[in-house]
């Protein structure tokens, strides 16, 4: 009996050592995934925010390794480009980390991150229009299908162990610090559909290594802890990008150089004040004419802020508390960001003056009047407020 006894007591001690000991390496696993996303998080958002000014907010292209559609082999490096890469498509692959300085960042089970950017926030090809409204296509839904994150502009991935039948088999001796294979579906899940969560998977099916959207579409990814799900993300949204790049003293120096460049004045004077918010004839390009290009894409990337009217009789406008020198024959506005209730996201919704304006300027602009009430330089303190100019 007591040999029985002492059986017992050891058998239930190693259970209990070995439940410790697997919650303590779980434990530390998600610390270093924890760890190993938070830092390659700050190094995309740092890179895409210290961009010069025109240029600030695009990020960096996955790493794709190489193949018939890429042609870098730098494992760790973001690809150029590849052939049928469209601006407005979603792309996935790994994180590149040897782009950023980095050595290469693994997950608690040693797999390096992966990496998911919107085809808008791509820096190749780029998107038309990139300014702090633009809506990221990708969204999280957890294991019960509900929307837990929207409109991201990219997604860091960790992906963890394989389950099912993925490979993280070598590809490759080229890939010798992160190896296994850049075949998305062997590494994101799940593998398949039969098991998916509301039929969404984790990578795009029909493309080279199941890696690149084949429309504009948000896409759904799932995060949830299942035999069939384990990946885990680190969301990368539109306000982590632009609230800093707003706050620097170039970004509100290129909005006033906008305002003030002769060949954009003389061109806002000259043309018919037309559409919704009297911006149908702007033309970006004439900045050329004095070899602006950065300017010129400036222009381009927050021409939607735009607002330009033609007052009834030339008056003046109060701008910085104080009435304007000369009198306008038009205003032009910078309307600041976005208030809780305005909403930028469709056609019409960028159509509407009310979206931009605060209510003293709206009234005017709708009226029209020269009841214009606003500042002379953006201010990142009080980024919803009517940037003005008389002209």
């Amino acid at each position: 009996m007591i040999i029985f006894v002492l059986i017992l007591v050891i058998a239930g001690t190693t259970a209990l050592l070995s439940t410790l000991d697997g919650s303590e390496v779980k434990i530390e696993r998600n610390k270093k995934t924890a760890a190993a996303l938070a830092e390659a998080k700050a190094a995309l958002i740092g890179d895409a925010i210290s961009q010069s000014i025109d240029a600030a907010g695009y990020l960096r292209m996955p790493d794709l390794g190489f193949g018939p559609l890429v042609t870098t082999i730098s494992e760790g490096s973001f690809a150029p480009n590849f052939s049928g890469n469209n601006k407005d498509f979603t792309v996935i692959g790994k994180f590149p980390w040897k782009s950023y300085g980095l050595q290469p960042l693994h997950d608690g089970y040693e797999e390096c991150l992966w990496y998911i950017v919107s085809g808008r926030f791509k820096v190749t090809p780029k998107t038309d229009t990139l300014n702090w409204d633009t809506q990221g296509q990708i969204d999280v839904i957890d294991a019960s299908g509900n929307i837990i994150a929207a409109n991201l502009a990219a997604l860091i991935a960790a992906s963890g162990p394989p389950l099912g039948t993925q490979s993280h088999m070598l590809a490759d001796s080229t890939y010798s610090q992160c190896g296994g294979n850049y075949d998305a579906r062997n590494y994101l899940d799940t593998y398949d559909l039969e098991n998916s969560i509301a039929g969404v998977l984790n990578y795009f099916t029909g493309s080279v290594n199941n890696r690149v959207s084949l429309n504009k579409n948000n896409k759904k990814f799932v995060l949830a802890n299942n035999d069939h799900y384990n990946d885990k993300f680190l969301f990368v949204t539109l306000d982590e990008i632009f609230r800093p790049i707003i706050r620097r003293s170039d970004f509100k120096n290129q909005i006033t150089a906008l305002f003030d460049d002769p060949d954009f004045k003389s061109h806002l004077l000259s043309i018919d004040v037309e559409g919704n918010k009297g911006t149908d004839e702007i033309d970006c390009d004439v900045i050329d004419k004095t070899t602006k290009k950065p300017l010129n894409t400036f222009c381009q990337n927050w021409e939607e802020m735009l607002l330009l009217t033609q007052l009834p009789t030339p008056s003046t406008i109060t701008i910085d508390g104080t009435s304007t020198m000369t009198a306008c024959t038009r205003v032009l506005i910078f309307g600041g960001q976005k208030t809780g209730a305005q909403a930028r996201i469709s056609i019409a919704n960028k159509n509407d003056p009310a979206n931009y304006l605060e209510d003293a300027n709206l009234t005017a602009f709708n009226t029209p009047s020269s009841d214009f009430d606003g500042i002379s330089v953006f201010d990142a303190a009080n980024a919803s407020a009517d940037v003005l100019r008389c002209l």
